[in-house]
């Protein structure tokens, strides 16, 4: 009867220390998954999950000829689809680039600046003038003027310095400006003495330019 009792005392000990056993595995397991949730450097990307670091950087640095590092594409056609969302605090700068140049394509945007389209008017708005110097009295004056590089003309103007005869209210005019001629980067104007006169006069001309490709 006391072997009998050993045995039982035996079974029942085995059998707490194969709980025990079990219980530890479980906790290792539990553990060694709830610690893969927590995302630490080092860890993989993980897709359909939300990735979640704190006060870390990830980085991507290589070299691809040709084409892009990196591409998202969405195929669904649903209402609000996009390939990209970016979310900042506000007041902050959803996006950093450091190209001095270039032009991204098909990019629309609905603000510059904090300004619509309509408050902006024509990108790189620019005036530039060109007189004949110096001022003379010699009956027929030619002046051009060019756009800076990267502009084109979207206006033209001209004036004439002098050349008047009288004085208010009957002021006469002797020039004649004969020809105000734009192409797509300059400006020409021509002008001569419509009376001969002795007056010293200038000719301008004037281009209103602006960035090339501006709607």
């Amino acid at each position: 009867m006391q072997a009998n009792a050993v045995r039982k005392v035996m079974w029942l000990t085995k059998g707490v220390a194969l709980f025990g056993g079990f219980a530890v595995g479980l906790a290792l397991i539990l553990g060694v998954a709830t610690t893969a949730l927590a995302a630490v450097p080092g860890d993989p990307f993980r897709l359909g999950e939300t990735n979640t670091i704190n006060n870390a950087f990830t980085k991507l640095v290589g070299s691809n000829d040709g084409d892009a590092m990196l591409k998202v594409d969405n195929n669904s056609s649903a209402g609000g689809s996009r390939a990209l969302d970016l979310r900042v605090e506000v007041g902050k700068a959803p996006l950093n680039v450091n190209a001095d140049a270039g032009k991204a394509t098909n990019l629309n945007a609905d603000e510059l600046d904090g300004k619509g389209a309509d408050q902006i008017g024509v990108n790189g708005l620019e005036v530039v003038s060109d007189t004949t110097f110096p001022a003379s009295s010699n009956s027929g004056r030619f002046a051009r003027v060019d756009c800076p590089d990267g502009k084109v003309v979207v206006g033209t103007g001209y004036s004439v310095g002098n050349g008047t005869t009288g004085s208010i209210p009957n002021v006469q005019t002797d020039i004649s400006v004969t020809n105000v001629d734009p192409d797509e980067d300059s400006v020409y104007v021509s002008a001569y003495e419509e009376e001969p006169t002795s007056e010293e006069w200038t000719l301008s001309a004037r281009a209103i330019c602006a960035t090339e490709g501006t709607p």
